[in-house]
């Protein structure tokens, strides 16, 4: 009789592995806090941006948790003169939609999920508002029988005679044959298509179909300068910035050689107008702050206010920040989000 899978020699290897990435997932995600801002959680810039022209960008930070002070005490997590919005955001890969799995009867704990924190950054609409959206193709050769069958069938609508099926399946048939001549005749058979197209005037065709390759996943770039007016608007601006790169970079495990990391914060962004989502804008999914470049001196003469107790803060500070969405944009979900969201009757008559 067979052994037991859970208790054979393979059984207990799995077992014993299982536990031990169950143990290393316990406790805290991060030795360090995971919201960065002890305090004000909610960082803007500039400091009155809810009441300026009503557009404005909203970040929202994820992590992987389960602490409950880690979170946000609603949905609706910035508020006041910024109104309210819905801040629910549904991942749909893989290892978020389960937080557990079964190898050979042993649970193992698919980590922690990743969930909404309470830093938010709200800033100002920039000018440079874009999206991009590509399909990729690829030509593909369907071969000379597919092509002898597209003919026939071109020949049957009486979209070409029958003297042009010859000809062009005579030209397909010498490319195809050339380099297996050559292969079996040391290239006696070189130029042979060099010399039909000499004689007769006429080219093989490249007989290709674009074959749908997949979809790229987007990228977003924001450029943003930052000229405070008073002293709290440069704390809030350091604040910004520091958060940004906070969530961007990973932890390494340990103080060691870093052998492992844990892996950095997820954002979603929301464009925004008067306390509601501007869905004549396009909408992101789950993103990564890839890229994230600080100019102190807004690319003229270095420059600062009069310090205080933090140090000198610069009079004015440009960031450019490259987000690249984690998760593929297809019909249906750009469907879900898009569709109904803009009055049918509009400019109706």
């Amino acid at each position: 009789m067979a052994d037991d899978k859970s208790t054979g020699f393979i059984g207990e290897k799995v077992k014993s592995g299982v536990d031990a990435i169950n143990r290393m997932q316990e406790g805290n995600a991060s030795k360090l806090s995971t919201n960065f801002n002890k305090g004000t959680h909610v960082l803007k810039y500039p400091l009155d941006v809810g009441s300026k022209n009503g557009h404005y960008m909203i970040f929202n930070i994820y992590a992987r948790t389960d602490s409950q002070s880690d979170l946000p005490a609603d949905d609706s997590n910035v508020s006041g003169n910024l109104g309210t919005y819905d801040a629910k955001f549904t991942s749909e890969r893989f290892f978020d939609a389960q937080t557990s799995m079964s190898i050979m009867g042993n649970t193992l704990n698919v980590g922690k999920r990743i969930q909404q924190i309470k830093d938010s950054i709200v800033l100002y609409m920039p000018d440079d508002i874009s999206v991009n959206y590509k399909a990729n193709y690829e030509g593909a050769e369907i071969g000379l029988a597919v092509a002898a069958g597209a003919s026939l069938g071109d020949l049957n609508k009486d979209t070409m005679t029958g003297g042009d099926v010859g000809k062009g399946l005579g030209m397909q048939f010498a490319k195809f044959i050339e380099p297996v001549l050559n292969f079996g005749s040391l290239t006696t058979a070189q130029g042979l298509n060099a010399l039909l197209q000499r004689k007769t005037g006429l080219a093989a065709a490249p007989m290709q179909e674009m074959m749908f390759q997949g979809i790229d996943f987007r990228t977003f770039s924001y450029s943003f300068k930052m000229t405070p007016r008073n002293r709290d608007e440069a704390r809030e601006n350091k604040k910004i910035l520091d958060t940004f790169a906070f969530h961007m970079l990973p932890e390494k495990l340990g103080e060691g050689a870093p052998l492992a990391f844990r892996v950095p914060s997820e954002f979603t962004i929301r464009y925004m107008y008067r306390g509601k989502n501007n869905n004549y804008l396009n909408h992101i999914t789950f993103c990564a702050l890839t890229d994230m470049k600080i100019d102190y001196g807004a690319g003229e003469k270095f420059a600062t206010f009069r310090a205080d107790e933090t140090g000198a803060p610069p009079i004015q500070t440009n960031v450019t920040l490259t987000f690249q969405e984690l998760e593929l944009v297809d019909r249906r979900r750009f469907n879900n989000t898009h569709t109904s969201k803009v009055n049918s009757t509009l400019g109706s008559s």
